[in-house]
């Protein structure tokens, strides 16, 4: 090797080393983020640091030629590796275990959960999607004044009992369902649109004459930066809910991984139980090239959850119909409380 490949082999190495360097640190700073909640922020990310990660471990030997450097890009990218595994694996495991079968119910509910996107320039594809489900509620995210002006109209012939919240863009919250409801949270919903609520909730009661009442809560919070404002998102929603009577079944858009802290956090100090494991729902389009295009979903941010007699038959993601979400639907009953 000349004196110019030795520079140039020298120079790939070192640019390595340094991504071995950046990569592995946020791995590292992600485990440790229960400790400052701005740590917990790199855990959003798991998906692309774990498999990045096993990356640069592959290819360490092409990359870098010099035998000590070698050793240390393949220390560096290992140890952050295992710190990501840590994290990212029990996740990825309990996805991949096969549901635990329910007996079907005498009454089963169909629930389509969907952050439609508020520049969806396909608002009849929603329509579409949602009469293809079939489901018998129906909760939207980003549901925007431009999108409820097409599908308002449609869905009201199919789903005569609603709510929807006016504000900010992550305000914009819907529900629809065939069966009656009272709502219970009014104030989390605004009806105006001078509304600068850059969040919203809907939480409901229903009573049915074929089975058990339930209570049903969506949502959507905002991005998970800055940490204080999640923080006091969390904390609002569990407040919210913690008058709630269950049986309680939650979903929306949390922007927030299930590898979070934060995440784990609010479903632990709610006294939920989430079903959505591994679950990619976002991005299915992203905008580059001056245009949308076409993505594969890598991070689940959407959830559902639920508190009480509730039992999950099948949970499924949908297609995304214009959106840069994937629905989720999900089967459930309610049981019967015991005397």
């Amino acid at each position: 090797m000349g004196s110019i490949g030795k520079i140039l082999a020298a120079l790939v190495a070192a640019g390595y080393l340094l991504v071995c360097c950046l990569v592995a640190g946020m791995a590292i700073v992600a485990v440790l983020g229960f400790i400052y909640p701005a740590m917990d922020l790199f855990n959003h990310i798991q998906p692309v640091l774990f498999f990045g990660l096993l990356a640069l471990l592959v290819a360490s030997p092409v990359f870098v030629r010099f035998r000590a450097l070698r050793a240390l890009a393949l220390s560096i990218a290992a140890t952050g590796f295992v710190a990501s595994s840590a994290i990212y694996i029990p996740e990825l495991v309990t996805g991949l275990v096969t549901r635990t079968t329910v007996a079907q119910a005498e009454q089963t509910y169909r629930l389509m959960t969907f952050n439609v996107f508020g520049r969806n320039e396909e608002p009849e594809a929603i329509v579409a999607n949602i009469t293809g489900v079939d489901p018998d509620i129906v909760a939207l995210q980003e549901y925007s004044p431009g999108l409820r002006s097409v599908v308002h109209p449609l869905l009201t012939e199919r789903y005569p009992h609603f709510q929807y919240c006016a504000g900010g863009e992550r305000a914009f919250v819907g529900l629809y369902s065939r069966l009656p409801f009272e709502p219970l949270d009014a104030d989390a919903c605004s009806s105006s649109i001078m509304s600068t609520d850059r969040t919203a909730r809907i939480i409901v009661r229903f009573q049915t004459e074929a089975g058990p009442a339930f209570s049903l809560a969506t949502t959507h919070n905002d991005w998970p930066a800055p940490v204080t404002r999640q923080a006091e998102q969390f904390a609002t929603l569990r407040e919210a809910l913690s008058t709630v009577e269950p049986p309680l079944i939650l979903v929306g858009d949390f922007n927030s991984t299930p590898w979070s802290y934060a995440l784990r956090g609010f479903v632990s100090a709610a006294g939920m139980m989430r079903h959505t494991y591994n679950l990619p729902t976002f991005p299915t389009l992203w905008y580059y090239l001056r245009d949308w295009r076409a993505m594969f979903p890598i991070l689940p941010i959407d959830h559902v959850m639920t508190r009480g007699a509730i039992a999950i038959h099948d949970l499924r993601t949908g297609e995304p119909s214009g959106s840069d979400h994937l629905p989720i639907i999900v089967d459930f009953s309610v049981e019967s409380e015991g005397p």
